[in-house]
């Protein structure tokens, strides 16, 4: 009688656990992403392409869906400033499991590097 009242429980907390857990894996990954496609943005004569090319490697690697990369500005060149790396992710193409606490989660981050002059 305990086991039926305490394993439900005992359930949820371990689905909410694997589930928070790659939510968890899933933001560090798309703050990994961000600052991947800044760094090689920052680089004399990179391309706003690289940088999105940079970014969607570590969602290859992290099994990321869905993600959208925005590189600003458009167009780099060596007098450029910045390179600002916005991504957004919709949490529940990428999760492992069928979300229930996270099915409505979109991670946004972004990343900006400032380029040295000489």
């Amino acid at each position: 009688v305990e086991f039926a009242m305490t394993a439900p429980l005992l359930f949820m907390l371990l689905y909410a656990a694997l589930e928070l857990g790659h939510a968890n894996m899933a933001f560090n990954a798309v703050e990994a992403a961000c600052y991947e496609g800044a760094r090689v943005g920052i680089v004399p004569g990179a391309k706003a392409s690289e940088c999105q090319a940079a970014a969607e490697r570590i969602f290859a690697i992290s099994k990321i869906r869905g993600a959208k990369v925005t590189v600003t500005p458009k167009k780099l060149s060596n007098s450029t400033p910045s390179v600002q790396v916005r991504v957004k992710v919709p949490y529940a193409q990428s999760a492992i499991i069928p979300p229930t606490f996270t099915r409505l989660l979109t991670i946004n981050r972004q990343c900006e590097l400032v380029r040295e002059q000489l």
